[in-house]
């Protein structure tokens, strides 16, 4: 009897570790970053010029990325030409030269860094380390490894344009053949023009001269944020010159998995008075692929501010639930209900400027009262004078306080419309996409008097 106890008792645990090992788990999409080292023709590396330095290393003789004039050269030399300091961007000390923007979210991983004196001024010549992109009339053209050739939802691009803006072309190409192209204008890296598709990843650094010191320019490195087609794998993306200046460059780029979008909805009702709530339904639109659990969040606007405390009181959001699952295969969206809540008046706030008033108006009369009570009939007009006097005196001295307790009460939530806007944030760090054109993540509530 014992021996056929045993088996049960051993076949439980092996049939559940074969269940762990085989069931499917939901996999959570990451973003990629391009390694430009070996994405190019045969494998090769996309960097064609040399262009990140640290701060200190020599590089007199090379074209830099302007091959401008923002220092002296010494002699011998007759161009100083700039380039980004690594030190500046604050890109670590050793590889990979990995940065997350703060503006942005998504780390980046950037070339080899330049760390020693390079160029001819060195003594043999060591020829510097290519580490940026520069844009071609031909298009440099990045093929995805294998391993990367699938769906995205966003391309960012780091990068910038030297001696004033210019013009070039990004062409997102996916396995069917099919293209995106995306007519970039680039700002110069020292003037901000906020184009299309264009924001400050890292703002205000100084760029490195050929000697290896520092300008006192105030310069940026920018991104350039590229929708893609969320229905089809990407295999590839092509970066071309089109105004024939040479002057157009990529540092680093990275794709964003599939992502997705949240759908606001309507409050019901859209109008409430203070001390009253509206709600609405919160849509999580996934985009083709992604799986994962998103934690959502709100806020409101326009914020109550320049108001003493017992004035107003803000409104409140609230979400429940707080977070959803998004698993392949799913019918429908998940949902969550936004819930508006507008404050009432405080009512101990109300009954101290009511009473205020009660007092003073209950003074005044009694004050009268007493003026008449006083003394025999021949003495009553002079007395009668002056308690007349000081009845107004008594007046003009309480009015204010009256008036100025009324309007400290707290006055709940002022009227007026509020935009509740609600974000998401999944595991990966991963923010929601764009909303589709109509469609947005906030929802409007008016409060009324």
């Amino acid at each position: 009897m014992k021996a056929n106890h045993a088996a049960p008792i051993l076949f439980l645990p092996l049939a559940v570790f074969a269940v762990l090992l085989f069931a499917p788990t939901p996999s959570h999409a990451q973003n990629v970053q391009v390694d430009l080292t070996s994405t190019c023709a045969a494998g090769g590396s996309c960097f064609n010029a040399a262009g990140l330095f640290t701060t200190g290393t020599v590089f007199l003789g090379t074209p830099g990325m302007d091959n401008g004039n923002n220092c002296t050269p010494p002699s011998g030399y007759t161009n100083c030409p700039d380039a980004y300091s690594a030190n500046q961007l604050g890109l670590p000390s050793a590889a990979p030269y990995t940065l997350t923007p703060s503006s942005i979210g998504v780390p980046f991983t950037f070339g080899p860094v330049n760390t020693s004196n390079c160029g001819p001024s060195t003594s043999p010549v060591v020829n510097c380390t290519n580490d940026v992109v520069n844009y071609t009339s031909a298009g440099v053209v990045v093929t995805l490894a294998a391993t990367d050739q699938t769906i995205y939802s966003t391309m960012i691009i780091l990068g910038n344009a030297v001696n004033g803006s210019h013009t070039a072309n990004v062409v997102a190409t996916y396995m069917d053949g099919s293209t995106n192209l995306f007519a970039l204008t680039l700002s110069d890296w020292c003037s901000f023009g906020g184009n299309k598709y264009e924001s400050i990843a890292v703002g205000g650094i100084n760029r490195i001269n050929a000697t290896g010191t520092l300008n006192g320019a105030s310069c940026n490195l920018y991104a350039y944020t590229l929708p893609l087609n969320v229905t089809k794998d990407l295999a590839s993306i092509t970066m071309t010159d089109t105004d024939g200046s040479g002057d157009s460059f990529a540092l680093a780029i990275t794709l964003k998995p599939p992502s997705y979008t949240i759908a606001g909805g309507v409050a019901n009702p859209t109008s409430v008075s203070p001390g009253s709530s509206s709600t609405a339904t919160v849509t999580v639109n996934p985009q083709p692929g992604y799986v994962g659990d998103v934690t959502l969040s709100c806020s409101i606007s326009p914020s109550i501010t320049g108001q003493p405390p017992s004035a107003a009181t803000a409104p409140t959001c609230a979400l429940s639930p707080t977070s959803v699952s998004i698993t392949s295969g799913e019918s429908s969206s998940p949902t969550t209900t936004l819930t508006f809540t507008a404050a009432k008046p405080s009512s101990q706030s109300s009954l101290a400027g009511h009473s205020g008033i009660f007092c003073a108006c209950l003074l005044l009369p009694g004050l009268a009262l007493t003026g008449f009570g006083f003394g025999s009939r021949k003495n009553a007009r002079p007395r009668l004078t002056g308690m007349l006097l000081l009845m107004m005196l008594a007046f003009l001295l309480l009015t204010p306080a009256c008036v100025n307790t009324v309007h400290l009460g707290d006055v709940g939530t002022p009227p007026g419309q509020y935009t509740i806007t609600v974000t998401g944030l999944d595991a990966n760090n991963l923010t929601q996409a764009s909303n589709p054109p109509g469609t947005t993540n906030t929802v409007v509530v008016t409060v009324t008097q």
